[in-house]
Parts: structure tokens; C-alpha cells; sequence
């Protein structure tokens, strides 16, 4: 995992042991009538809304650190041993699922097939490229 995942669940677990819990008991015994709204919110909201508003950033600096990555590359060698790095793996095959609407086996095929194709040519030509083939015969 990369370090804002492992922040994001931290502050995920704190919010859920602390603020949810004291969000409770204010809004039982202390609370005002115009904080009901903002408390209750909280207290359904964080549970269940932090990730679809988290995980959205976190995968824009997973892209943004691959791609950072990718643009330093000088060499063919250099790229193939980024491109088989953990990683970047794994956000170029949910990136390639994203893009082309495919479910992550198909994507995650396809990576490996030009992963493989990098693995195998020593020169990038277009003429050398064969068609992937998807469905076995």
C-alpha cells in the first residue's frame, strides 16, 4: 500500500473511535436543537461517505506518482522495470479497466501482454506488435 492509504486508514479509524462516539453522546445529552443536523450527519456520514470522497484522491496521487515515474524513464530497460514494479501495476491495470470499460481480468491480461512484448523486443516497432489474442482457440 502507499503511505497516503496507510494515513487515510488511519484518520478513517480514529474518526470511527473517537468522533463518531463523542459525536454520539453530545448529540444525546448536550446537543442544541440547530446542531442536531450537523451531528447526525456525522455520525451516518462518517462510516459510510469518508471512503467514496477519499478513495477518488487517493487514486489521482497514485496516478500522479506512476506517472511522475514513467516520465523519468530514458531507456526501454529503465521502462520495462517500472512497468513491472508493484505499483504501477496495479494503477495501469485499474487505469486500463477504467479507460476501456473492461472488467480487471481482461485489463490486467492485456498489461501483461505488453508487458511481455517489452520483455521480448529488444527495439519498440510498430511491425512487431501482434494482436493481442483474448479468447483462447
Amino acid at each position: 500500500m502507499f503511505r497516503y492509504d496507510k494515513i487515510a486508514v488511519i484518520i478513517w479509524v480514529v474518526g470511527l473511535v473517537t468522533g463518531v462516539p463523542l459525536a454520539g453522546y453530545y448529540l444525546l445529552f448536550h446537543a442544541r436543537r440547530d446542531e442536531y443536523a450537523l451531528l447526525i450527519t456525522l455520525i451516518i456520514g462518517w462510516p459510510f461517505l469518508y471512503w467514496p470522497t477519499v478513495g477518488p484522491v487517493l487514486m489521482l496521487l497514485k496516478l500522479r506518482s506512476v506517472y511522475r515515474s514513467l516520465r523519468q524513464v530514458s531507456s526501454v530497460d529503465e521502462l520495462r522495470r517500472r512497468l513491472s514494479e508493484g505499483q504501477t501495476e496495479e494503477v495501469v491495470i485499474a487505469w486500463i479497466a477504467g479507460q476501456y470499460r473492461l472488467p480487471k481480468c481482461l485489463a490486467r491480461r492485456a498489461y501483461r501482454y505488453v508487458l511481455r512484448i517489452l520483455t521480448t523486443s529488444d527495439r519498440l516497432k510498430p511491425d512487431t506488435v501482434e494482436p493481442p489474442h483474448l479468447i483462447p482457440r
